[in-house]
């Protein structure tokens, strides 16, 4: 079977209005940054724009009928999986960061400098807050709707190093609002392992998806476990340790997401 072209394959409208959304309230966060003005509900615009993709892949199936809105729907649902793929959503992340702490002379896990509370109440809320913004937020976009288009008819790797650079870009304005991830990546000078660190993640989500069978579900439990580490982890606070975070990902992405390049494209996975 031979390779579509990839431009011919990717589903631009939905990459559009994605951006659109995001860096449109992003754009306005930032402006009010700069006002030097304090209004609650004004700051709670880079939370809003995690949910560009989201709304984006909602509003492209739509469109595309009731089928596609169904297709994304038991998508989101498919929760029944292996608990090898329940491993990897789970642990595979906040195992690298562990990881990429001790390797730098961190303590593997220190919570005294925790940002919230260690109360249960309150670690739930956290957990519910990156589910819903990094998790539905995102996922639902790069993995839900984007992935399952561009592997019909491109190679595996080609679609996660394409989605993956994407997705990078897509941060862009918040490598400049004050506050962010993103930002304290740019502060130690972190931006192009950033790109690096998606790419690779990037091809790991595609394993997963393969994995589960196209499953959403596990794609969103995936992003969500990893942010919710990485608040109490924090593996972004130097160059050093988001560059070996970076290199246990590559490694990572090699060991288990080789068999990509041996899989064909896969067609049936546009018609989920």
């Amino acid at each position: 079977m031979r390779t579509h072209g990839l431009a011919s394959t990717v589903p631009w409208r939905f990459f559009a209005m994605a951006y659109g959304i995001s860096w449109f309230l992003w754009g306005l966060a930032l402006i009010h940054q700069l006002a030097g003005v304090k209004v609650p509900v004004v700051e709670l615009l880079p939370y809003a724009g995690a949910f560009g993709p989201c709304v984006a892949a909602t509003a492209c199936a739509a469109l595309e009928g009731r089928a596609a809105v169904g297709r994304l729907l038991s998508s989101m649902l498919a929760a029944r999986q292996g608990w090898a793929c329940y491993a990897v959503a789970l642990l595979l992340m906040p195992v690298c960061m562990v990881l990429a702490r001790i390797l730098c002379g961190r303590p593997a896990v220190n919570l005294s400098d925790a940002p919230v509370p260690m109360e249960p109440a309150v670690l739930l809320l956290v957990f519910v807050g990156v589910l819903f913004a990094a998790g539905v937020g995102e996922e639902t976009g790069w993995r839900g709707y984007a992935l399952p288009m561009i592997l019909g008819r491109t190679h595996p790797l080609l679609a996660s190093v394409f989605i993956g650079c994407l997705w990078a870009l897509w941060h862009a304005p918040l490598f400049f609002l004050a506050g962010t991830v993103q930002h304290r990546i740019l502060s130690v000078g972190g931006g192009l392992l950033f790109l690096g660190f998606c790419i690779f993640w990037s091809v790991l989500f595609t394993r997963l998806y393969l994995a589960s069978r196209g499953s959403l579900f596990m794609a969103i439990l995936f992003h969500a476990a990893s942010d919710f580490a990485s608040v109490f982890l924090k593996p972004l606070q130097s160059e050093t340790t988001l560059g070996v975070l970076t290199l246990l990902l590559a490694l990572a992405a090699i060991a288990w997401g080789r068999t990509l390049l041996s899989r064909p494209i896969l067609k049936e996975a546009a018609d989920r």
